[in-house]
């Protein structure tokens, strides 16, 4: 999987740009604010449909014009696509070799993006939340259509909280804490067997970061076990719950409260965890995504990691890099300065420097 040309019209602060890439490695530097992670954003969008700042879609279109537009051509298993998005303060059009896609899981998938951002290490010592975010990420990008089951999760969830803040008879629910019990069930069920086979290439790589000096893992909340033992479970726990969920309004049990336990030499990462640990687990388990994506889909995800040489230090960045030679995925590394790679990797990597929104292909010193 390989972006081959990208072009940016509108697009926040980016100049009009029409850029060719690198195949496998593309460092993009230049001084803060001149549009490095506007760039890194304009890509992840194709892979998810969304910023991963969570900013608004009229956020991404530049001050004064009415709408953004991005294009990129893309090589999947050596055949060429076209992709593009409109972005207009009403919405987003994604298109695929010009035909507008019906459903949004149509277009998910065809450019599949793993990003490292520094404000991601806030989610290891952060709420519960980010942590189940970032896991329904990972098992969204080897399988779209795990957007409509969380969709419709999210949806039967607003609507039993609001019959408990109603104060509705137990009668009343019936229909949907079925629903609940089987949508939530479905959502415990895969992100437990992702986790499952996930949980060895994360302590791999983790490995090969730190040198073999320390170990990680991952744990979720519940336990594992068969689809009918999950939705039973939760069934049970609705019941126990209910006279509580009505006087709080709220549902108590359920996918939307689990939690993940990120550990590192089998000590909990944000509680005992170093500022080191916390880059290279995280960073793990990123490149962890990248060889689950290969070994489930046959072909690499895009990585793409910003201000990198800020977060790791000299070891720790030669075990990733080493990790990342070994792998096909096209890679794009943002810094400030030019950063000091692995001659392996300098031979390979093409250099972009950014000022003002304007991106130029350079040659280092």
């Amino acid at each position: 999987m390989i972006l081959e040309c990208l072009k940016a019209y509108n697009y926040r602060n980016l100049a009009a740009t029409e850029l060719s890439w690198n195949e496998k490695f593309n460092v993009v530097y230049g001084s803060n604010a001149q549009g490095k992670t506007n760039l890194l954003e304009a890509i992840y969008l194709f892979g998810h449909l969304k910023s991963f700042r969570n900013a608004r879609g009229s956020d991404l279109i530049r001050h004064n014009a009415e709408t953004a537009r991005l294009n990129a051509t893309i090589k999947r298993h050596k055949v060429r696509h076209q992709l593009e998005i409109t972005l207009a303060k009403a919405g987003r059009t994604p298109k695929i070799n010009g035909k507008t896609v019906q459903k949004l899981t149509q277009f998910l998938g065809h450019l599949r993006t793993v990003i490292f951002t520094p404000e991601e290490l806030g989610i290891i010592k952060g709420y519960p939340a980010g942590r189940r975010a970032l896991l329904d990420r990972a098992i969204l990008q080897t399988d779209p259509t795990y957007l409509e089951r969380v969709q419709e999760f999210d949806r039967v969830l607003r609507q039993r909280n609001q019959l408990l803040k109603q104060q509705s008879s137990f009668k009343e629910l019936i229909p949907w804490n079925s629903a609940f019990v089987r949508t939530g069930g479905i959502i415990r069920y895969e992100r437990i067997n992702y986790l499952e086979r996930f949980r060895s290439q994360l302590r791999l790589v983790y490995k090969e970061i730190t040198g073999g000096t320390e170990t990680a893992d991952v744990h979720y909340s519940v336990a594992p076990g068969a689809l009918q033992c999950l939705t039973e479970q939760l069934a049970t726990d609705l019941d126990k719950n209910y006279q509580r969920e009505q006087k709080l309004g709220l549902t108590l049990a359920g996918p939307h409260r689990d939690d993940l336990e990120f550990l590192v030499d089998d000590r909990l990462l944000r509680t005992f965890g170093s500022q080191g640990q916390q880059r290279s687990f995280l960073l793990a388990f990123k490149a962890a995504q990248v060889v689950d994506l290969e070994k489930q889909l046959k072909e690499s995800p895009i990585l793409l990691l910003d201000d990198l040489a800020s977060e790791l230090d000299a070891s720790r960045q030669e075990g990733f890099f080493s990790f990342l030679l070994q792998r096909q995925s096209q890679v794009f590394l943002t810094a400030a300065q030019l950063p000091k790679l692995a001659i392996s990797v300098r031979q390979t990597a093409s250099y972009f420097k950014v000022d003002q929104g304007m991106i130029f292909l350079t040659t280092p010193e």
